[in-house]
């Protein structure tokens, strides 16, 4: 386990997108292989997110916009010292296998899986509280009492099938957190602010903490500065901002 606990702020709509399907996929990821009803429930309830999220953006224009990117700008370390070409030929060549499989994909992302009758109907109930009990969707309540290598086998391939998505957004994000590296800084009284250079296409702001720490951050964002307040949890009452000193990583994440 490590040390250090990141928060993390996107800076664009693209890298917010992004996050929260790396959030899903992991979560989808986690619950998969459990034989319980509830984790084939809440497998199903992360991927039809995973397809709400695929149906309200053009996601296949974007990752595509956002390989094009990181591999004009990847290309361009190549003739500079120090650069380890091997690694970086590694990389370009996975970039261009996600291109290649995202153009070959006819039609919109996520459309092999989305007219599958469980699926649309759990996305059908999504906006209802509690919408998906047993009385809901009888077919759901069905498919949940079959044998449990049943309902993983289908999981797996419903998420196999998304791969053309859950790979290369794993691919750009770990770019993107390498991109810089992380220093330290304080924060004055809980309170840190900084400018944003406009010459630098800065995606996503990372900020590092003990894991031992009893403050958390509170980032704000804008298009010209950032700030970060470090907050004091209390029990049951709102938190208050610190009135210490302290130390901690930022990273600004810039491709």
């Amino acid at each position: 386990m490590s040390d250090t606990i990141f928060y993390e702020q996107p800076l664009n709509e693209r890298m917010r997108s992004f996050l929260r399907l790396e959030h899903l996929f992991k979560q989808a990821a986690y619950t998969l292989r459990g034989y319980s009803i509830w984790d084939s429930r809440s497998t199903l309830t992360s991927i039809t997110s995973i397809l709400d999220i695929l149906t309200r953006n053009d996601l296949k224009t974007e990752l595509l916009k956002e390989l094009e990117r990181q591999e004009k700008t990847l290309s361009a370390l190549s003739d500079l010292p120090g650069v380890d070409k091997e690694q970086l030929n590694n990389i370009l060549k996975q970039i261009e296998t996600s291109q290649q499989n995202i153009l070959n994909f006819e039609g919109q992302l996520g459309q092999n899986i989305r007219e599958h009758e469980l699926l649309n109907s759990l996305r059908q109930r999504s906006s209802i509280i509690g919408g998906t009990c047993d009385f809901d969707i009888p077919y759901l309540h069905y498919w949940l009492q079959q044998p449990p290598e049943y309902r993983i086998e289908k999981l797996e391939d419903w998420l196999e099938k998304l791969e053309i998505i859950s790979h290369p957004i794993s691919l750009i994000l770990d770019i993107t957190r390498e991109s810089s590296s992380p220093k330290n800084v304080t924060a004055e009284k809980g309170f840190y602010q900084q400018n944003i250079d406009s010459n630098a296409p800065v995606q996503l702001i990372r900020v590092g903490l003990n894991n031992d720490s009893e403050y958390f951050p509170e980032i704000s964002a804008g298009k010209q500065r950032f700030s970060i307040r470090f907050m004091l949890q209390q029990d049951g009452k709102r938190p208050i901002q610190s009135s210490d000193d302290l130390n901690f990583q930022l990273t600004c994440c810039a491709l």
